[in-house]
Protein backbone atom coordinates (compact mmCIF):
# COMPACT_ATOMS: atom_id res chain seq x y z
CA UNK A 1 0.00 0.00 0.00
CA UNK A 2 2.92 2.01 0.30
CA UNK A 3 3.54 2.94 -3.12
CA UNK A 4 1.41 6.02 -3.63
CA UNK A 5 2.43 8.13 -0.67
CA UNK A 6 5.50 8.96 -2.41
CA UNK A 7 3.12 12.04 -4.38
CA UNK A 8 2.52 14.88 -2.38
CA UNK A 9 0.14 15.69 0.42
CA UNK A 10 1.78 18.87 1.57
CA UNK A 11 3.96 19.41 4.82
CA UNK A 12 3.68 17.16 7.67
CA UNK A 13 1.41 14.78 5.68
CA UNK A 14 2.31 11.23 4.13
CA UNK A 15 3.15 12.63 0.14
CA UNK A 16 6.07 14.94 1.74
CA UNK A 17 8.73 12.87 -0.03
CA UNK A 18 7.42 9.51 0.28
CA UNK A 19 3.53 7.38 0.40
CA UNK A 20 0.48 8.15 -0.06
CA UNK A 21 -1.73 5.47 -1.63
CA UNK A 22 -5.37 4.60 -2.15
CA UNK A 23 -5.98 2.28 0.92
CA UNK A 24 -5.55 -1.21 0.34
CA UNK A 25 -8.30 -3.13 1.83
CA UNK A 26 -8.35 -6.83 1.90
CA UNK A 27 -11.14 -6.33 -0.45
CA UNK A 28 -9.22 -4.29 -3.03
CA UNK A 29 -9.17 -6.13 -5.98
CA UNK A 30 -6.23 -8.09 -4.81
CA UNK A 31 -5.34 -11.21 -2.87
CA UNK A 32 -6.00 -10.09 0.65
CA UNK A 33 -2.89 -11.74 2.13
CA UNK A 34 -3.11 -10.43 5.33
CA UNK A 35 -5.31 -10.28 8.51
CA UNK A 36 -8.23 -8.12 9.49
CA UNK A 37 -7.13 -6.66 13.12
CA UNK A 38 -9.92 -5.00 14.90
CA UNK A 39 -10.12 -3.76 18.91
CA UNK A 40 -12.12 -1.27 20.35
CA UNK A 41 -11.25 2.21 21.19
CA UNK A 42 -9.14 2.65 24.47
CA UNK A 43 -10.43 6.07 25.63
CA UNK A 44 -13.21 8.28 24.76
CA UNK A 45 -12.16 11.22 22.65
CA UNK A 46 -13.36 14.70 23.92
CA UNK A 47 -15.98 15.01 21.25
CA UNK A 48 -17.72 12.09 22.62
CA UNK A 49 -19.21 8.84 22.10
CA UNK A 50 -16.93 6.05 21.00
CA UNK A 51 -17.87 3.41 18.65
CA UNK A 52 -16.53 -0.24 18.28
CA UNK A 53 -13.14 -0.15 16.15
CA UNK A 54 -13.74 -1.84 12.47
CA UNK A 55 -11.89 -2.42 9.58
CA UNK A 56 -11.47 0.50 7.54
CA UNK A 57 -12.43 -0.81 4.29
CA UNK A 58 -15.47 -1.36 5.69
CA UNK A 59 -15.80 2.74 5.27
CA UNK A 60 -15.38 3.35 1.72
CA UNK A 61 -16.39 6.95 2.46
CA UNK A 62 -13.94 7.67 5.12
CA UNK A 63 -11.12 6.53 3.18
CA UNK A 64 -12.13 8.58 -0.04
CA UNK A 65 -11.90 11.48 2.23
CA UNK A 66 -8.89 10.94 4.03
CA UNK A 67 -7.35 10.33 0.39
CA UNK A 68 -8.65 13.18 -1.38
CA UNK A 69 -5.69 14.54 -3.30
CA UNK A 70 -4.99 15.90 -6.04
CA UNK A 71 -4.23 13.75 -8.95
CA UNK A 72 -3.62 16.01 -11.66
CA UNK A 73 -0.42 15.25 -12.08
CA UNK A 74 -0.46 11.35 -12.15
CA UNK A 75 -3.51 11.54 -14.30
CA UNK A 76 -1.69 14.28 -16.57
CA UNK A 77 1.56 11.55 -16.66
CA UNK A 78 -0.99 8.46 -17.63
CA UNK A 79 -2.80 10.22 -20.65
CA UNK A 80 0.82 11.50 -21.96
CA UNK A 81 1.61 7.62 -21.79
CA UNK A 82 -1.48 6.68 -23.60
CA UNK A 83 -0.45 8.91 -26.29
CA UNK A 84 3.38 8.81 -26.44
CA UNK A 85 3.46 4.97 -26.19
CA UNK A 86 0.19 3.22 -27.46
CA UNK A 87 0.15 1.64 -30.59
CA UNK A 88 -3.42 1.78 -30.72
CA UNK A 89 -5.82 4.75 -29.92
CA UNK A 90 -6.70 4.81 -26.59
CA UNK A 91 -10.32 5.08 -26.10
CA UNK A 92 -10.99 1.97 -23.27
CA UNK A 93 -9.31 2.27 -20.10
CA UNK A 94 -9.54 -0.03 -17.29
CA UNK A 95 -8.39 0.46 -13.75
CA UNK A 96 -7.52 -2.50 -11.68
CA UNK A 97 -7.85 -2.38 -7.81
CA UNK A 98 -9.94 0.57 -8.94
CA UNK A 99 -11.28 1.47 -5.04
CA UNK A 100 -13.20 4.14 -4.61
CA UNK A 101 -12.42 5.64 -7.79
CA UNK A 102 -9.89 8.49 -7.72
CA UNK A 103 -7.90 8.07 -10.91
CA UNK A 104 -11.13 6.34 -13.01
CA UNK A 105 -13.37 9.44 -12.38
CA UNK A 106 -10.55 11.75 -13.31
CA UNK A 107 -10.11 9.68 -16.59
CA UNK A 108 -13.91 9.29 -17.17
CA UNK A 109 -14.15 13.25 -16.89
CA UNK A 110 -11.22 13.88 -19.58
CA UNK A 111 -13.68 11.56 -22.46
CA UNK A 112 -12.37 7.48 -21.68
CA UNK A 113 -14.96 5.21 -21.28
CA UNK A 114 -13.62 3.98 -18.33
CA UNK A 115 -14.34 0.04 -16.53
CA UNK A 116 -13.17 -0.56 -13.29
CA UNK A 117 -12.42 -3.99 -11.33
CA UNK A 118 -12.18 -3.96 -7.46
CA UNK A 119 -12.60 -7.08 -5.14
CA UNK A 120 -14.64 -5.20 -2.77
CA UNK A 121 -17.93 -5.00 -3.26
CA UNK A 122 -18.21 -2.07 -1.20
CA UNK A 123 -15.95 -0.18 -3.08
CA UNK A 124 -17.60 -1.15 -6.34
CA UNK A 125 -21.28 0.17 -4.88
CA UNK A 126 -19.92 3.73 -3.35
CA UNK A 127 -17.68 3.91 -6.68
CA UNK A 128 -21.17 3.40 -8.65
CA UNK A 129 -23.06 6.17 -6.78
CA UNK A 130 -19.79 8.51 -7.25
CA UNK A 131 -20.15 7.91 -11.01
CA UNK A 132 -24.26 8.29 -11.44
CA UNK A 133 -23.72 11.66 -9.44
CA UNK A 134 -20.58 12.66 -11.75
CA UNK A 135 -22.85 11.84 -15.19
CA UNK A 136 -20.78 8.47 -15.72
CA UNK A 137 -21.09 5.26 -16.34
CA UNK A 138 -18.33 3.02 -16.05
CA UNK A 139 -18.38 -1.08 -16.41
CA UNK A 140 -17.32 -1.77 -13.08
CA UNK A 141 -17.06 -5.46 -11.96
CA UNK A 142 -16.17 -6.69 -8.50
CA UNK A 143 -13.49 -9.86 -9.35
CA UNK A 144 -9.80 -10.61 -8.86
CA UNK A 145 -6.72 -8.80 -10.13
CA UNK A 146 -4.84 -12.47 -10.98
CA UNK A 147 -7.93 -14.47 -12.45
CA UNK A 148 -10.32 -11.91 -14.07
CA UNK A 149 -11.80 -11.54 -17.92
CA UNK A 150 -13.43 -8.71 -19.40
CA UNK A 151 -16.95 -8.49 -21.75
CA UNK A 152 -15.41 -6.47 -23.63
CA UNK A 153 -11.52 -6.00 -24.51
CA UNK A 154 -9.46 -2.13 -23.91
CA UNK A 155 -7.05 -0.25 -24.88
CA UNK A 156 -5.32 0.27 -21.79
CA UNK A 157 -5.12 -0.81 -18.40
CA UNK A 158 -3.78 0.84 -14.94
CA UNK A 159 -3.30 -0.27 -11.08
CA UNK A 160 -2.36 2.70 -9.45
CA UNK A 161 -1.37 2.94 -5.42
CA UNK A 162 1.08 0.03 -5.14
CA UNK A 163 -2.23 -2.06 -5.66
CA UNK A 164 0.19 -4.86 -6.96
CA UNK A 165 1.49 -5.62 -3.66
CA UNK A 166 -1.37 -7.96 -2.53
CA UNK A 167 0.16 -10.12 -4.70
CA UNK A 168 2.43 -12.14 -2.02
CA UNK A 169 3.92 -14.51 -4.67
CA UNK A 170 5.99 -14.23 -7.68
CA UNK A 171 3.07 -16.90 -9.55
CA UNK A 172 0.18 -14.70 -8.40
CA UNK A 173 2.01 -11.70 -10.38
CA UNK A 174 2.65 -13.29 -13.15
CA UNK A 175 -1.56 -14.81 -13.11
CA UNK A 176 -1.91 -11.15 -12.98
CA UNK A 177 0.37 -10.31 -16.08
CA UNK A 178 -1.61 -12.78 -18.13
CA UNK A 179 -4.93 -12.01 -16.81
CA UNK A 180 -4.25 -7.91 -18.14
CA UNK A 181 -2.43 -9.25 -21.45
CA UNK A 182 -5.79 -11.25 -22.01
CA UNK A 183 -7.99 -7.99 -21.29
CA UNK A 184 -5.96 -5.63 -23.40
CA UNK A 185 -6.41 -5.35 -27.25
CA UNK A 186 -3.17 -5.51 -29.35
CA UNK A 187 -0.47 -2.20 -28.47
CA UNK A 188 -2.43 -1.18 -25.64
CA UNK A 189 -0.61 -0.49 -22.88
CA UNK A 190 -0.64 -1.32 -19.24
CA UNK A 191 0.64 1.46 -16.53
CA UNK A 192 1.49 0.87 -12.56
CA UNK A 193 3.57 1.49 -9.88
CA UNK A 194 5.64 -0.23 -7.50
CA UNK A 195 7.30 0.49 -4.52
CA UNK A 196 11.08 0.77 -3.54
CA UNK A 197 12.75 0.86 -0.44
CA UNK A 198 15.88 2.64 -0.03
CA UNK A 199 17.03 0.84 3.34
CA UNK A 200 16.83 -2.62 4.28
CA UNK A 201 18.00 -1.56 7.55
CA UNK A 202 15.56 0.62 8.97
CA UNK A 203 13.02 0.99 6.13
CA UNK A 204 9.49 1.35 8.45
CA UNK A 205 7.64 4.24 7.64
CA UNK A 206 4.81 6.03 9.47
CA UNK A 207 2.77 9.13 8.04
CA UNK A 208 -0.90 10.76 9.65
CA UNK A 209 -2.88 13.57 8.35
CA UNK A 210 -6.07 14.48 8.78
CA UNK A 211 -9.12 15.77 6.27
CA UNK A 212 -12.23 17.71 6.86
CA UNK A 213 -15.56 17.92 4.97
CA UNK A 214 -18.17 19.50 6.33
CA UNK A 215 -18.53 18.48 10.24
CA UNK A 216 -16.56 15.30 9.51
CA UNK A 217 -12.78 15.33 10.67
CA UNK A 218 -11.28 11.79 9.22
CA UNK A 219 -7.68 11.17 10.72
CA UNK A 220 -5.61 8.81 9.11
CA UNK A 221 -2.09 6.94 9.87
CA UNK A 222 -0.53 4.75 7.85
CA UNK A 223 2.55 2.97 8.39
CA UNK A 224 4.46 0.48 5.99
CA UNK A 225 7.62 -1.52 5.90
CA UNK A 226 6.83 -3.33 9.15
CA UNK A 227 8.49 -6.44 10.10
CA UNK A 228 10.11 -6.90 6.59
CA UNK A 229 10.86 -10.43 5.51
CA UNK A 230 14.24 -9.97 3.08
CA UNK A 231 13.41 -13.29 1.38
CA UNK A 232 10.15 -13.47 0.84
CA UNK A 233 10.39 -9.62 0.18
CA UNK A 234 6.70 -9.53 2.50
CA UNK A 235 6.24 -7.06 5.18
CA UNK A 236 3.01 -5.77 6.88
CA UNK A 237 1.25 -2.69 6.57
CA UNK A 238 -0.95 -1.21 8.95
CA UNK A 239 -3.82 1.46 8.73
CA UNK A 240 -5.86 3.48 10.65
CA UNK A 241 -8.97 6.09 10.44
CA UNK A 242 -10.67 8.21 13.05
CA UNK A 243 -14.26 9.56 11.88
CA UNK A 244 -15.12 12.42 13.88
CA UNK A 245 -18.61 13.46 13.42
CA UNK A 246 -21.66 15.01 15.90
CA UNK A 247 -19.94 14.16 18.51
CA UNK A 248 -19.67 10.55 17.50
CA UNK A 249 -15.86 8.77 17.34
CA UNK A 250 -15.00 5.79 14.78
CA UNK A 251 -12.52 4.14 14.63
CA UNK A 252 -11.50 1.78 11.84
CA UNK A 253 -8.08 -0.39 11.89
CA UNK A 254 -6.42 -2.90 9.38
CA UNK A 255 -3.52 -4.69 9.48
CA UNK A 256 -2.18 -7.02 6.39
CA UNK A 257 0.43 -7.87 4.24
CA UNK A 258 2.33 -6.47 1.29
CA UNK A 259 5.36 -7.47 -1.02
CA UNK A 260 7.72 -5.45 -2.96
CA UNK A 261 9.41 -6.90 -5.93
CA UNK A 262 13.07 -5.48 -6.87
CA UNK A 263 13.01 -3.84 -10.75
CA UNK A 264 15.03 -6.64 -12.56
CA UNK A 265 13.04 -9.34 -10.99
CA UNK A 266 9.91 -7.27 -12.44
CA UNK A 267 11.32 -7.46 -16.14
CA UNK A 268 12.06 -11.48 -15.53
CA UNK A 269 8.58 -11.78 -14.46
CA UNK A 270 6.96 -9.68 -17.45
CA UNK A 271 8.97 -11.79 -19.59
CA UNK A 272 8.08 -14.89 -18.08
CA UNK A 273 4.20 -14.24 -18.08
CA UNK A 274 4.72 -13.45 -21.76
CA UNK A 275 1.92 -10.99 -23.78
CA UNK A 276 3.97 -7.66 -23.23
CA UNK A 277 6.97 -6.01 -24.11
CA UNK A 278 8.81 -3.75 -21.48
CA UNK A 279 8.54 -0.06 -22.89
CA UNK A 280 9.74 2.33 -20.40
CA UNK A 281 9.79 2.83 -16.13
CA UNK A 282 9.79 5.70 -14.21
CA UNK A 283 11.10 7.36 -11.26
CA UNK A 284 7.04 8.36 -9.72
CA UNK A 285 5.03 10.55 -12.20
CA UNK A 286 7.57 12.14 -13.74
CA UNK A 287 7.96 11.44 -17.84
CA UNK A 288 11.42 12.64 -17.83
CA UNK A 289 12.94 10.81 -14.94
CA UNK A 290 13.89 7.04 -16.06
CA UNK A 291 14.22 4.65 -13.13
CA UNK A 292 17.71 4.01 -13.86
CA UNK A 293 19.04 7.32 -14.09
CA UNK A 294 17.57 8.16 -10.76
CA UNK A 295 19.08 8.35 -7.07
CA UNK A 296 17.49 6.20 -4.73
CA UNK A 297 14.15 5.80 -6.30
CA UNK A 298 11.05 5.31 -4.02
CA UNK A 299 8.60 4.53 -6.50
CA UNK A 300 8.61 2.94 -9.97
CA UNK A 301 5.89 3.85 -12.87
CA UNK A 302 6.34 0.75 -15.50
CA UNK A 303 4.62 1.10 -19.25
CA UNK A 304 4.39 -1.85 -21.01
CA UNK A 305 2.68 -2.65 -24.10
CA UNK A 306 0.64 -5.46 -25.20
CA UNK A 307 2.65 -7.12 -28.19
CA UNK A 308 0.85 -7.10 -31.28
Amino acid sequence: MVGQMTRGLGAGAPGSGRARRRPRSAESSRSSGGAVATAPARRASRTGRVTASRPHYSAPRLYEIAFDLNRKGEVDFLEGCFKRFARRRVRRVLDIACGTGPHLLRLAARGYRMSGLDLSPANIAFLARRARQAGFEPDLLVGDMADFRLRAPVDAAICMQDSQGHLLTNERLVAHLRAVARALRPGGLYVFDRYLTSSWTDPARRWSWSRRRGRLIVRASFSALNDVDPVSQVFRERMELEAIENGTRRLYRQSHLSRMVFPQELKSLVALAGGFEFVQWFFGFKPHQLLERSRHPLLMVVVLRKKQ
